[in-house]
């Protein structure tokens, strides 16, 4: 069964990389360790659904496809970490203020699309794209990293993706894609 979600794709993905770069030189971690996420693999999470019966993708395909939504320009935001700073075992970067309000205008339509099927949905997200994972639990000094608020983006493609786990990492591959407006 394969693992699929639905992501919002993004352009600056060399700009993300250097902030990825700069904050674990900046935090002095050790590479080994860490999962550094690949710039290919860079997006903002709308919905994830974990491992699904492919009838079941199918039927995600047709609802993903009926999505109309205008692209809109982002703002990227601060650094955090899941599950908090103190026990960090995924660091990533979110959005601003202003900006979320249109993600997650996006990610309600999103859902709407999706309510009649039979889907454990999230109510809420935090928009944010994974920059690296941990592979033991740190405790960051996160308050003093700045926002990278005055870096933007837009967000102009919505896409089912699969995620393919390989001994070099997830490989994410897109299985529709839908354009803005």
């Amino acid at each position: 069964m394969p693992r699929i979600f639905v992501a919002a794709d993004i352009h600056k993905k060399t700009e993300i990389q250097k902030v990825q770069k700069n904050l674990i030189t900046h935090l002095n971690l050790d590479n080994k360790f860490l999962k550094i996420v690949g710039p290919e693999n860079f997006h903002f999470t709308l919905v994830f659904f974990g491992e699904v019966d492919n009838s079941l993708v199918d039927k995600v395909v047709a609802k993903i496809s009926e999505i109309e939504f205008q692209s809109f320009e982002i703002s990227y935001g601060m650094i955090g970490a899941f599950p908090n700073n103190n026990r960090a075992k995924v660091i990533w970067m979110g959005l601003d203020e202003k900006t979320k309000e249109s993600f997650n205008q996006l990610y309600q339509l999103v859902i709407s699309k999706l309510t009649d099927l039979d889907l454990k949905l999230e109510k809420e997200i935090i928009p944010h794209i994974t920059l690296f994972r941990t592979k033991v639990t740190l405790n960051l000094k996160l308050n003093n990293i700045e926002s990278y608020s005055s870096m933007s983006d837009k967000i102009d493609t919505v896409s089912l993706k699969k995620s393919i786990t390989t001994p070099q990492g997830t490989i994410y591959e897109n299985i529709i894609s839908v354009n803005g407006k």
